[in-house]
């Protein structure tokens, strides 16, 4: 008896030797691979009428102890189709099998992450472009999606970019069955408020500069100018003796026009956003008790000034004929 799985290392009764193959083809019996003294012993094998005797007689081919399981071009087209994956592969990953196997394997764990990918980054990309067509009606991405749902509008990403990038009108069409009231909502978002004029921005500016400067028009150590831009006014008030802004602009001459060095200013690079006029003065209720003491500290400088000069001492450099009416003038105020 033969135990699976092991290999019989000895001949079958009525053989005293071992052999590897015996094979019986059509006419004579045919003995190869015999050992030993197998080759003088009588063989009788099956044979059906005369095809013993008769070559051209029908037989069986027997084979034993050949344990065949693949064809003789099995390994050959195992390789073939591990190197037709690799042929747009470099180097000896093209051509050597098994640094090409590795790498075909390794490229076909790839493509299969990759095919998972592809789906996810089709869906992003769908969504950034219904997000961005949804924008141009006033209406966010999640928005327009849960309206969608509400209205029962079963149209999925994919053919709502495609509608968003070809055929906007139909995309309008199911805004408006969405969300019925997208213009106003649009109108609303893309509503800027105008430019404030020349007359209202000097109505506001001169007065707050007044405010942070009480002795603007009867002070000889401040001059201040004022220059119409195309984004709006500027206006500037220098403050200090006059001797050294004499010795000051000839070294700086961008001082004289409008233009502040940067590092004089503690952040140049800053932003500011646009606040609405309204917040740049302070109702008096709001004001801080810093201004208070400080308006305070003026008033008590004004009547100082006023006592010295009843008694006819020298008091802090007073200039006269000074008023609103100076900010509009087209000749700027000078140090020199």
């Amino acid at each position: 008896m033969r135990t699976a799985g092991r290999r019989r290392r000895s001949a079958p009764n009525g053989f005293g030797v071992h052999k590897d193959v015996v094979l019986v083809s059509h006419g004579p019996a045919i003995l190869s691979g015999v050992q030993g003294s197998m080759a003088a012993t009588p063989l009788t094998f099956a044979a059906r009428g005369q095809a013993e005797a008769n070559r051209t007689g029908r037989a069986s081919r027997i084979v034993t102890n050949v344990r065949i399981r693949k064809g003789p071009y099995t390994v050959w087209k195992r390789k073939d189709m591990w190197l037709s994956l690799s042929t747009t592969f470099s180097n000896r990953s093209k051509n050597c099998f098994r640094i090409a196997k590795q790498a075909v394997m390794h490229a076909l764990k790839k493509k299969y992450k990759s095919r998972r990918l592809f789906k996810r980054d089709r869906r992003s990309l769908w969504i950034m472009r219904v997000g961005a067509s949804s924008r141009l009606h006033g209406i966010p991405y999640c928005e327009l999606i849960s309206h969608m749902k509400v209205a029962n509008i079963n149209i999925n990403r994919k053919i709502m970019s495609q509608l968003g990038a070809y055929d906007r009108a139909v995309f309008t069409n199911i805004m408006e069955v969405a969300v019925p009231n997208w213009k106003q909502i649009k109108a609303k978002k893309d509503y800027r408020r105008p430019d404030y004029t020349v007359e209202e921005l000097d109505a506001v500016g001169i007065p707050y500069l007044e405010q942070i400067a009480p002795e603007i028009y009867t002070d000889a150590t401040i001059r201040f100018n004022r220059q119409v831009r195309s984004w709006g006014v500027e206006y500037t008030i220098d403050m200090g003796p006059p001797e050294e802004w004499r010795d000051l602009l000839p070294k700086m001459p961008e001082l004289a026009n409008f233009n502040i060095p940067d590092n004089f200013i503690g952040n140049s690079n800053a932003e500011f956003e646009d606040a609405p006029l309204e917040m740049l003065i302070t109702p008096d209720r709001l004001q801080p008790a810093s201004y208070w003491k400080f308006k305070e500290k003026v008033a008590l400088t004004q009547a100082e000034d006023a006592e010295k000069e009843a008694r006819g001492e020298v008091t802090w450099p007073k200039k006269t004929g000074v008023s609103r009416e100076d900010w509009f003038k087209r000749e700027p105020q000078s140090w020199f």
